[in-house]
C-alpha cells in the first residue's frame, strides 16, 4: 500500500500555495492546516453574479464572465464541503438563480449559457449540439446540483427538491433503458453517472428515492469502474475512476468498489508530477493562453482533490 511521504506533501502543499488559485490555497488552508472557513466565502462570492448564480471562470474551462448552471454546480460542492449554512446570502441567491433559471418543460437546467461562445472556453463547450451531447440535461448537471442542495439542508424549499430527486430517479431509469433498448450493456455517460451517485450519497434524500436510485445505479456504477479500470493501460488517462464514484470510505459504493479504490490511490501516489501537483489529461490543444492558464488552474483543483481523497482514506504521511 502506497502513501504519501511527508516531503511530497509539502511539494503539493508548495505548488498549491504558488501556482493554485487563491480559492483552492483557501480551501486547502481551511482543509488541512484548520484556517477559519470565511476566507473561502469571502473569495467564492467573488465567482458570483447579480443574479445569484456563479460564472467568472470558476470552473477552469468556461471563462465567461457569466452565469451558468456549470459554474453554480461547483460553487453548491464547495459550500457544502465547507458545511455553510442555509441561511448564509451567498446560498439563498444561488438557489434563487436555480430556481428562476429552471427550464420548466422538463425540469433542466442548460449546462452553460449562450454567453460562454463569446469568451475563451474549452472546444468541448462549443454550442452546437450542446443539447444532444449532453442528453437533454435531464441528468447533468441536474443530479449534481440536487445532491449539493439536499446537503446544504434547508436551503432550498424541500417540495420542490423531492421532486427533482424524483426527476434524477426517473431519467436514470429511462437512460439505461434507452441503452438497453439499443442493443448494448445497460450504460451511463461518465459525468451523468457522477452526478447520480452524488445524489445516491447525499445527506437529507428521501429513502425510498435512494433506495430505488442505489438498484437502479449501482450495478451500472460498480460494472463501469470495473471496465474502466481493465481498459486502462496505464491507469493515467481521462475517464472513470473509483474514487469518482466512492470518495470516501463511508460512500454508498466503497465497500463494493474497495479493491479498485486501493489501486486507485496507489495510482494517485505514484502519478505525482515532479512539481508536487497532478496534472490534468486534457487540455484545450496548443498555443492559447486562455488554455494553459486554465490548465494550470485545472492542475491546482486536481491537486487539492488528490490530496484530500489521500488524506481521507489515510494515505498522508504528513509528520
Amino acid at each position: 500500500m502506497s502513501r504519501l511521504s511527508t516531503e511530497r506533501y509539502l511539494q503539493a502543499r508548495a505548488f498549491i500555495a504558488d501556482r493554485g488559485r487563491t480559492l483552492e490555497r483557501l480551501l486547502f488552508e481551511h482543509d488541512f492546516e484548520r484556517a477559519p472557513v470565511w476566507p473561502v466565502l469571502d473569495e467564492l462570492e467573488t465567482f458570483q453574479n447579480d443574479d445569484g448564480g456563479f460564472g467568472r471562470g470558476l470552473e477552469p474551462d468556461v471563462l465567461t464572465p457569466a452565469s451558468s448552471a456549470l459554474a453554480t454546480s461547483v460553487a453548491l460542492r464547495v459550500l457544502a464541503h465547507v458545511a455553510a449554512p442555509s441561511s448564509l446570502p451567498m446560498v439563498r441567491a444561488a438557489v434563487d438563480y436555480l430556481r428562476a433559471t429552471l427550464v420548466e418543460n422538463g425540469r433542466v437546467w442548460r449546462i452553460v449559457p449562450q454567453e460562454t461562445a463569446d469568451a475563451p472556453h474549452a472546444p468541448w463547450w462549443a454550442q452546437d449540439g450542446l443539447e444532444e451531447r449532453f442528453t437533454g440535461f435531464v441528468l447533468n448537471p441536474k443530479a449534481d446540483i440536487v445532491a449539493q442542495l439536499h446537503a446544504l439542508g434547508d436551503a432550498a424549499p424541500r417540495p420542490w427538491l423531492a421532486q427533482l430527486a424524483a426527476d434524477v430517479l426517473v431519467a436514470t431509469t429511462g437512460v439505461l433503458d434507452a441503452s438497453r433498448s439499443s442493443g448494448g450493456d445497460a450504460s451511463l455517460e461518465m459525468h451523468d453517472l457522477i452526478g447520480v451517485t452524488r445524489l445516491l450519497d447525499a445527506p437529507g434524500l428521501d429513502e425510498f428515492v435512494r433506495s430505488d436510485l442505489r438498484s437502479v445505479a449501482a450495478p451500472v456504477a460498480v460494472a463501469a469502474v470495473r471496465a474502466a479500470v481493465r481498459a486502462a493501460v496505464d491507469g493515467s488517462g481521462y475517464g472513470l475512476t473509483a474514487l469518482s464514484i466512492a470518495p470516501t470510505p463511508g460512500a454508498h459504493l466503497a465497500a463494493a468498489l474497495a479493491g479498485e479504490t486501493m489501486t486507485e490511490l496507489d495510482r494517485l501516489v505514484a502519478s505525482q508530477a515532479d512539481d508536487g501537483a497532478w496534472w490534468p489529461a486534457w487540455s484545450w490543444g496548443e498555443g492559447t493562453d486562455a488554455g494553459e492558464a486554465s490548465r494550470v488552474a485545472w492542475a491546482g483543483v486536481l491537486t487539492l482533490e488528490a490530496l484530500r481523497s489521500l488524506q481521507v482514506f489515510g494515505r498522508i504521511d504528513r509528520e
